[in-house]
């Protein structure tokens, strides 16, 4: 698989507290988006792998639909749901069926808008955690961060290290929802209220309607199209039942170490080789987790790797590059993966990596509402030709 498959197209639409419209609308403009900047057309697609809006609820036959809305000449099409994970996944699952011989050229999607009910009204399986105040994802992260600093040290004031970087960031990107909002510093993010104690409100991600994709092909039909193809190096996938309490040996994630371990096999790289990371960062704490389980520093050294500025765009680890979830927008992760191409393209202006050739991608998601909690990871490394 290694190097025969690339991503050819990838758009983003404006996103931010848009409601006029619908998950629909925003994954219809965010596939025309993709087609576009890959110097092709619908009839062009015959493949088509389409994420679940967050708290959609019961809805079905979710990628017919969108196929059917444009009138795509579709071989192949499937509806993914793994959360945050998905846009990653996505780009595999496209790879795998192009692979398979069921189609040629595929197109990723993800388009998401508030639902004024709320989560609760949404997400089945509530029932198990609310009655104890563990609502939704920032309560599971909560446990974490708290287990992180139990026992490792790790202080508040390092999840803020990666706040202020990836807000940084966002401050060199004028299409981030938070770019109009500036810098933040340290001590903005400590005098930032609690949400589920030891997680600020500058801890968390913001909410963001809009939608992107990304167009993948073969490797081979990628050299005559408009853009460099943007090679699929590695990728890697790990799935784990993970109960909350009382986690002994279990904090942070490490569920996804061998979907990091899988990928960077399959691309015959190292942590040590990656110009550029997209981690999943619906949360600071994951980002620290995630840094200790995919080998860029080891397991309880995440906060003090965060702490001198190594995450910005020109520190020597750049993350995040376009503000991320934190900071950006949050699309599920689909962000993470267009911010990837565009840096191996050489187009994102002031925050480009400099000769930036390899980027590590990261997703994560599953259900974190659930008893036990089922989480997925999922892992990309592109490079540049």
């Amino acid at each position: 698989m290694k190097d025969q498959y690339a991503i050819v197209g990838a758009g983003l639409t404006k996103f931010g507290k848009i409601f006029d419209k619908s998950p629909v609308g925003f994954t219809l403009e965010g596939i025309k988006l993709a087609v576009e900047d890959a110097g092709l057309s619908r009839d062009d697609i015959d493949g088509l792998l389409v994420a679940m809006p967050a708290m959609m609820g019961e809805e079905h036959a979710w990628a017919a639909r969108i196929g059917a809305l444009l009138e795509l000449p579709l071989t192949f099409s499937y509806t993914m749901d793994m959360g945050g994970a998905t846009p990653v996944a996505m780009v595999q699952t496209a790879a795998l069926a192009i692979a398979a011989g069921l189609c040629k050229t595929v197109v990723c999607a993800y388009g998401h808008s508030e639902n004024p009910q709320g989560a609760a009204f949404a997400i089945p399986n509530l029932e198990f955690t609310m009655p104890y105040g563990d609502i939704g994802a920032t309560a599971l992260q909560a446990h974490i961060a708290r287990r992180h600093m139990h026992e490792f040290g790790t202080r508040s004031e390092q999840l803020g290290q990666v706040a202020v970087a990836f807000r940084h960031n966002a401050c060199l990107n004028p299409d981030a929802q938070m770019f109009s909002k500036g810098p933040i510093t340290l001590a903005d993010h400590q005098q930032s209220r609690w949400v589920v104690e030891p997680l600020r409100l500058l801890d968390c991600c913001v909410q963001t309607c809009g939608g992107g994709a990304v167009v993948v092909t073969s490797a081979e039909r990628a050299q005559d199209l408009k853009h460099p193809p943007v090679l699929i190096s590695g990728m890697g996938q790990s799935h784990s039942a993970e109960i909350i309490e009382p986690w002994p040996g279990k904090t942070g994630h490490r569920g996804g170490i061998p979907a990091g371990r899988m990928c960077f096999e399959m691309a015959g790289m190292k942590p040590k080789d990656m110009d550029v990371i997209q981690i999943y960062d619906g949360f600071t704490i994951l980002v620290i987790t995630s840094l200790e389980n995919y080998g860029f520093c080891p397991i309880g050294e995440g906060g003090p790797f965060a702490e001198d500025g190594k995450l910005k765009v020109g520190g020597a680890l750049p993350c995040c590059t376009a503000g991320g979830l934190l900071s950006e927008g949050h699309l599920m992760g689909m962000g993470h993966v267009v911010e990837g191409v565009r840096q191996l393209r050489r187009q994102c202006k002031e925050r480009q990596v400099k000769d930036a050739e390899i980027c590590f991608v990261t997703g994560y998601g599953g259900a974190p509402h659930t008893y036990p909690v089922t989480l997925c990871y999922s892992t990309l490394i592109l490079r540049r030709p």
